[in-house]
């Protein structure tokens, strides 16, 4: 990729690609080369100039599906010097408008919705016609380029800020480990309005492959459909996901590969979905803050062990007083990356939270083993009971080797200032005495400050809009 101080990703895209190649296929049953996405890109990039009026770093908010318009309407942004504003499709309307509004947005491209607040651009605007090409802005580097959204796991979403030098960053790093060839099919069943998906389709321009996306909700018949159709090879999804893929009679192929990321992977799931599928999973850690991966777990099995760090990632290990940790004591992840967001948008504090010189603080507690960083779960998530500091992940590591539970979620009961665990748990088999027989094999597995106050039966678990665990709720 280009490192001159000033360029523009679209306009490298559509130099160093193939412009035959076939670029993304959706589930609609659509597809564009990298032709067709240049002369769509370069249509709709001089709509939003001529008609809508739109100017260099005006911030301009893309609620779409995913369909091959999503990479158009974005790439267009880009081309003539718009900061695209990644929106997820399944945002309450009230949170769209103070998004909206946070970031002073001009428009917004949709597909039927109209606002009030904001004017509407449809996405049927985004139409194959030749025109004479667009003349590219040319960014710098350190320019800020485009906005996404924090998880929203601690109260409402943030706008993180990217650079225009992130798009370089990522494709220097990322794919060392991830290894995306020319003739991949890379099926991303994360949305692209997450970090995680936007990284996947660079991955994909950067190297000439191909994309598929899924319009709506990954049901997995779908995916199994997406991956038969596209003879897909590379699989990048959530363990949310893969879960629901092992409840179905499917055949994988077993040349796919499955990198896993936007939460955390167990042990059990992973064992359970070769059991079922015959194939590994590569295991991916990042953050919204960090768009490109931080590590890879690739052979290591150990249950929360995140792998090794991604070439040309700088990280470490503090405790409270930022003071560096041995291996094998748990503190703070901070990571220094190449591909790192710049700030919170019109969030002072927050900023100076997270983003400290050139460190990222992720709110993730991990040790050091061997080189190998194990995860122990969110900061937040990690309460003291009884004068002694426990965290979630460490309890369900022991409650997933007790018989027939299936998955477990350990909570945090926030009712009161004494913080409480309430455990969340679905069987392999129903049975009336599930609950009694799983509460007296508590008492093996954990120590008395460990054991959940209160057991509760569940088919599904408490989400955030991004399909993380939310494990901080009100009983009261």
């Amino acid at each position: 990729m280009n490192t001159s101080e000033r360029n523009n990703f679209a306009n490298w895209v559509f130099k160093n690609t193939d412009p035959k190649k076939v670029f993304c296929v959706d589930s609609t049953g659509a597809s564009i080369t990298y032709a067709q996405l240049q002369i769509r890109v370069n249509y709709f990039a001089s709509k939003l100039k001529d008609k809508y009026g739109v100017q260099p770093q005006q911030r301009i908010g893309i609620l779409l599906y995913d369909t091959v318009n999503w990479p158009v309407a974005f790439l267009s942004c880009l081309l003539i010097g718009a900061n695209p504003l990644l929106l997820y499709r399944n945002l309450l309307g009230a949170d769209i408008k103070y998004l909206v509004q946070l970031a002073d947005c001009k428009f917004v491209i949709c597909t039927d919705e109209n606002f009030s607040y904001v004017r509407s651009i449809p996405d049927y605007e985004i139409q194959e016609t030749e025109i004479e090409k667009v003349e590219p802005y040319l960014w710098h580097k350190d320019e800020m380029c485009w906005w996404t959204l924090s998880s929203g796991s601690t109260g409402r979403h943030k706008l993180i800020v990217n650079t225009h030098g992130s798009f370089e960053n990522l494709y220097n790093v990322a794919n060392n480990r991830v290894g995306i060839k020319e003739n991949d099919f890379v099926l991303c069943v994360a949305k692209m309005s997450f970090a995680w998906g936007l990284a996947q389709m660079m991955w994909v321009m950067s190297n000439n492959a191909t994309i598929g996306l899924i319009k709506k909700a990954p049901a997995p018949s779908m995916i199994f459909k997406m991956i038969k159709d596209n003879d897909a090879n590379v699989l990048c999804i959530s363990p949310y996901v893969l879960n629901a893929m092992c409840r179905k009679k499917f055949v994988l192929p077993k040349h796919l590969k499955i990198i896993s990321s936007g939460e955390h992977l167990t042990d059990r799931l992973r064992n359970k979905f070769k059991k079922v599928f015959g194939l590994n999973i590569l295991d991916g850690y990042g953050t919204s803050e960090i768009w490109s991966a931080i590590s890879i777990q690739q052979n290591d099995v150990a249950f929360n062990n995140m792998g090794s760090v991604i070439e040309g990632v700088k990280y470490k290990i503090v405790d409270e007083n930022q003071k560096q940790c041995p291996p094998g004591t748990p503190g703070e992840l901070y990571v220094s990356h190449p591909a790192q967001a710049v700030m919170y948008w019109k969030d002072t504090t927050a900023s100076k939270q997270t983003f400290i010189g050139d460190w990222v603080r992720t709110g993730d507690i991990v040790i050091e083993k061997q080189s190998k960083l194990i995860y122990k779960g969110r900061k937040d998530d990690i309460v003291k009971i009884q004068g002694l500091f426990v965290s979630p992940i460490d309890i369900e590591e022991k409650i997933l080797q007790i018989s027939n539970v299936e998955q477990c979620m350990v909570i945090v009961d926030t009712e009161d200032d004494v913080f409480s665990l309430v455990l969340l748990v679905k069987f392999e088999k129903r049975d009336k005495d599930n609950i009694s027989n799983l509460r007296s094999a508590l008492h093996t597995k954990l120590t008395t400050e460990r054991i959940p106050k209160c057991i509760k039966e569940v088919e599904e678990f408490p989400r955030t809009v991004n399909n993380k665990m939310k494990r901080k709720i009100s009983f009261a």
